[in-house]
């Protein structure tokens, strides 16, 4: 059994995707609305907004799509995908690139139970924890 995150993004899941790949060393699978098959009853209003988005990140994934338009989303986050990396260095590159554009939660720094550990919400809106843990996990 896996967990695999599932993130909703409004209009922004493409350009979060993407970033997110090229951070993360990856390739991500992008559907957008206008390429599915036409549903009875359905206007495809957004057809650029993704309809299923999936970036693989050693053996799970990191899934999304965008909500259709007009459609809420609750308050971000709403909750926080944690990266555990493997060096203080993977730590701190990957926590500055979520930083840019997004607002710091709890600094990167040592605590009791990691080595590097910081929270932050990227400019897409999505939480992120990064952690080289001092358990292993």
């Amino acid at each position: 059994m896996r967990i695999d995150p599932y993130l909703y993004f409004d209009g922004t899941c493409a350009d979060a995707f993407k970033a997110y790949a090229a951070l993360l060393g990856s390739e991500p699978v992008l559907m957008p609305y206008g390429d599915a098959p036409p549903c009875p009853g359905s206007d495809a209003a957004a057809p650029e907004r993704i309809m299923y988005a999936h970036l693989p990140i050693g053996a799970q994934f990191l899934m999304a799509s965008d909500v259709p338009p007009g459609t809420p989303l609750p308050a971000a986050p709403h909750a926080f995908v944690n990266l555990g990396v493997d060096s203080d260095a993977e730590a701190e590159r990957i926590f500055a690139a979520l930083s840019d554009g997004g607002e710091v939660r709890a600094p990167m720094g040592e605590t009791f139970f990691a080595h590097r550990f910081g929270m932050v919400v990227d400019r897409f809106g999505t939480g992120w924890m990064v952690m080289r843990s001092k358990q292993g996990c």
